[in-house]
């Protein structure tokens, strides 16, 4: 946050002024776009916010932009401008000057409402969310504009995006994403121990409250530090209380923990296993055996496959979230979720 407020102050020189915010999911990517948007918006500035959708990103930002222009011309000034919707579409490498059906390009519309704010002391902040769910094309073709605008022709036209860290295998592999590869990197992930207890204890003494210390102790280690378990327990906590005056207990705690376990399969287990092919699934049925990490050697074993395989498929399952590395040669899932996943599609088979 801190860096990116200094770059909006000093313009497209900054490094970061483009930045990609990269996590598993439940890290708080998307909660960190809302605050640099926050940020921006605080700033006078206008905010082109992205989504995951059908539709090309490419003529929904242009579009979007268009009706900045169009909002400026007429002298009005909103700063949230709308959210626009992305994934899909491919469209060509190179903007050129002109869009479909004559419109302006990408390029074009970005160019001229740089100008327009750069006269007036302010600027735009494009943000992007599930990037790395949007068609490669549809990406080369906003990085290009943007890598344009903002570092050749030093327009205020601010970058950030967010993604999950599999974009490094897919996206940031291609040879024609250098804007993407250069872009400033934000990357979260786990909470340490003590900073894990800070963001479960302070929003309750914030609302006039307290969690024993018992408590407390027990929420810090059932999260395992991971933000939305995290703000899942405290939350759920929080309401399993028959007497809201009174503090946060041990039994409050477990009951509000079995709660946010649940959600935590549904809502982050889930999706990740969903993107998981034949062999990844494999991988995690073979890691079921073991508690609470498995030796890669015995994994290649039950796959029946050498040790150099497993570890090809162990580098694409921490790309996806799914495990991490616990110590040389042996991995763990990431989170209790996925193992909990993993053996309820064992019961399915």
């Amino acid at each position: 946050m801190e860096r990116f407020s200094d770059a909006l102050a000093t313009g497209p020189t900054h490094p970061d002024y483009t930045l990609l915010v990269t996590g598993d999911r439940g890290t708080g990517k998307t909660a960190l776009l809302n605050v640099l948007e926050d940020q921006a918006a605080d700033q006078n500035w206008m905010v082109i916010t992205a989504a995951a959708s059908a539709e090309s990103v490419s003529a929904r930002v242009a579009s979007e932009a268009r009706r900045c222009i169009e909002q400026m011309r007429k002298g009005r000034r909103g700063t949230r401008v709308s959210s626009v919707s992305m994934m899909g579409v491919g469209v060509s490498l190179e903007p050129d000057l002109r869009g479909s059906e004559g419109a302006p390009s990408l390029l074009a519309v970005l160019e001229e409402l740089g100008d327009l704010l750069a006269d007036r002391g302010s600027g735009v902040l494009l943000t992007v969310d599930e990037l790395h769910d949007v068609d490669r094309d549809d990406v080369r073709n906003v990085a290009s504009a943007v890598q344009i605008v903002t570092r050749r022709r030093q327009r205020p036209v601010a970058f950030a995006a967010a993604a999950l860290p599999l974009i490094e295998d897919t996206h940031l592999a291609d040879p024609n994403m250098t804007f993407l590869q250069r872009c400033a990197r934000a990357r979260l992930g786990l909470l340490e121990a003590d900073e894990t207890r800070r963001a479960l204890q302070q929003p309750i003494i914030d609302r006039g409250s307290v969690i024993k210390d018992d408590a407390l102790a027990e929420a810090a280690a059932l999260t395992l530090g991971y933000p939305y378990m995290i703000q899942l327990v405290g939350f759920h906590a929080w309401q399993m209380r028959e007497d809201p005056s009174a503090p946060i207990s041990l039994i409050n705690v477990r009951a509000g923990a079995v709660v946010a376990e649940s959600a935590m399969v549904d809502q982050i287990a889930g999706p990740t296993w969903n993107r998981l092919s034949p062999m990844d699934r494999r991988f995690l049925f073979a890691m079921l055996k073991d508690e609470p990490d498995s030796s890669l050697a015995d994994i290649a074993e039950r796959l029946e496959r050498n040790l150099q395989y497993a570890r090809t498929y162990r580098r694409r399952l921490i790309a996806a979230g799914a495990i991490s590395s616990s110590s040389k040669g042996r991995v763990r899932f990431r989170h209790h979720a996925l193992r909990v996943r993993a053996e309820t599609a064992v019961r399915e088979e």
